[in-house]
């Protein structure tokens, strides 16, 4: 297993990677979404490969200014491809993604999920929940005044 940065390369197997993520909430990120976010120092995202260099998995850290601590880092879209499951990619993705962020200055980390699945491993490396749900969603329809 080999953890790296993104590479521009990357954008197809990545995008292809969250579309296994599935999450209501959000669109699947598209090649253009990330060739924009990719040019922001705050916004990073990690690939991990196998031994024969595919890559299969990855993790976004964004870089968030905290009053308190200078940067705090936001890990999101987590995923491994389904055949590598329960091998320890997993573990070896977020122990190099929380590296960086420690290494780019994030003194919190905060995790977002919606993969119950996954929970074990967040527990086990740490991570505590901070409630149920700490997600609000505003319609686009919804006109504020």
């Amino acid at each position: 297993m080999f953890f790296r940065s993104m590479k521009i390369s990357d954008t197809s197997r990545v995008v292809e990677l969250f579309r296994q993520v599935g999450r209501s909430e959000f669109p699947v990120p598209s090649r253009w979404w990330f060739a924009t976010r990719l040019l922001l120092p705050t916004f990073h995202v990690f690939v991990l490969e196998d031994e024969k260099h595919q890559v299969v998995g990855a993790a976004v850290l964004n870089r968030l200014p905290n009053p308190k601590y200078n940067w705090c880092g936001h890990i999101d879209y987590v995923v491994i491809d389904k055949p590598f499951r329960g091998r320890g990619f997993g573990r070896k993705l977020m122990v190099g993604t929380i590296a960086r962020a420690r290494a780019l200055g994030c003194r919190e980390v905060l995790l977002s999920t919606s993969t119950p699945e996954a929970r074990a491993l967040y527990h086990s490396l740490g991570f505590q929940v901070l409630s149920s749900s700490s997600s609000m969603k505003l319609s686009p329809q919804t006109h504020c005044s």
